[in-house]
């Protein structure tokens, strides 16, 4: 059939965590259905990258957002006056409009939404699965526990909560990357139609047998942490860790560094650097070889929505994660071969576990498997009258 796939983001390419999914359900999606996207993009590479991926879709629509201060000085207008920053961040009328003209020329049967901001697009009367996955009215709670003006991350937390309910509840199904988040929407919007379908990760890119040694890193022992380092609870976790937890380890093992990698690390993430045995990478062109070599990977955030992709790729690459509270409760109750819940610097310092991490992840973190809950709500969509 012919099928609707709006994102806030360009899925395209799989390089960043709300990217990753996108691009692995717009793939699945697009071989069997002759599929319409719709996105936002926050540069002309953006741009481009999107067009790119008219090699697999029937049309591709992408709308710029950008210049960004541009449009988050809107939002924060908008936002005064009342909506949800979230929603007036993504809202366009010109979006709406060129999305209208588009249902109105093809013989669009459904839509996929992927985020609550792009399910308000998708016109009352056309079937919706909405992708959210994450509840993030969650992730504003946390905020306003850690960040000021607190009642501003709170405001908006309400609103969001508001718009979630409202788009769950409109929603044929809504999908969620784990329990944790299900229970979250169930709180706010009791008895919608909500089922998880976790992340997966790229096995055959990840994969150690398939590199060779990286001199650079071949025989040094150290810790990594990668990910988005402009990204406040990743920031905000590493941060912590490097400052709190690992001079502590470094003590009692003189030879273990700490090796930090992801884009934009600011001015504090690079003060880092000045502290003994941390290496601040920041972009580097394959994150692979720093995990291949790595004794294990922390993820010690404190805050900590859906799976983080961060933990799937150290497991992929059969290496041990040392993670947080936070970060295991969203992986459920049974945790993954080689993660272990960090609460202590005895946690962090004992022997991570080894043996079979990559064999166990890959029956639970399989894109194609994990992808059939989004398929079987875009088959029921497809049968319904």
């Amino acid at each position: 059939m012919e099928l609707l796939y709006l994102s806030h983001c360009v899925p395209n390419p799989p390089d960043k965590g709300e990217k990753i999914r996108a691009y692995h359900e717009l793939n699945a999606l697009a071989a069997r259905h002759r599929v319409h996207l719709s996105c936002f993009a926050r540069s002309e590479k953006e741009m481009e990258d999107a067009r790119a991926l008219i090699d697999r879709c029937a049309s591709v629509y992408v709308a710029p957002l950008f210049p960004y201060a541009l449009h988050v000085a809107r939002a924060g207008v908008r936002f005064a006056l009342g909506a949800s920053l979230t929603d007036a961040f993504y809202s366009s009328r010109r979006f709406s409009a060129d999305l209208l003209e588009l249902l109105a020329s093809r013989p669009i049967r459904g839509a996929v939404a992927y985020s609550t901001a792009m399910a308000p697009f998708v016109p009352a009367e056309l079937p919706l699965v909405l992708d959210m996955a994450d509840v993030d009215s969650e992730k504003w709670r946390a905020y306003a526990r850690y960040r000021k003006p607190s009642f501003l991350f709170q405001t908006e937390a309400e609103r969001l909560a508001r718009l979630e309910a409202s788009q769950a509840r409109r929603a044929r199904v809504t999908l969620v990357t784990t329990a944790a988040e299900r229970e979250a929407l169930l709180r706010i919007a009791p008895g919608v139609e909500c089922e998880v379908m976790e992340n997966g990760v790229d096995f055959d890119f990840f994969d150690p047998e398939r590199l060779p040694a990286h001199s650079a890193l071949a025989g040094r022992r150290y810790l990594l942490f990668c990910g988005q380092l402009d990204y406040y609870p990743n920031e905000q976790g590493i941060l912590a860790f490097a400052r709190e937890i690992f001079p502590e380890l470094r003590r009692r093992d003189p030879g273990l560094e700490l090796i930090v990698v992801g884009r934009n690390p600011g001015p504090r993430l690079l003060a880092l650097a000045a502290l003994d045995g941390v290496e601040v990478a920041g972009t580097v062109d394959d994150v692979r070889p720093f995990y291949r070599h790595a004794l294990a990977t922390v993820a010690p955030l404190k805050i900590a929505r859906g799976i983080q992709n961060k933990v799937l790729e150290s497991l992929a690459m059969d290496k041990p994660v040392l993670a947080s509270p936070e970060v295991c409760q969203t992986l459920g109750a049974e945790l993954p071969r080689g993660v272990r819940c960090c609460r202590t610097v005895e946690d962090y310092a004992a022997a991570p576990e080894g043996g079979g991490i990559r064999r166990h992840a890959m029956r639970r973190f399989s894109w194609p498997q994990n992808l059939r809950v989004l398929e079987r709500a875009v088959a029921r969509m497809e049968q319904a009258p």
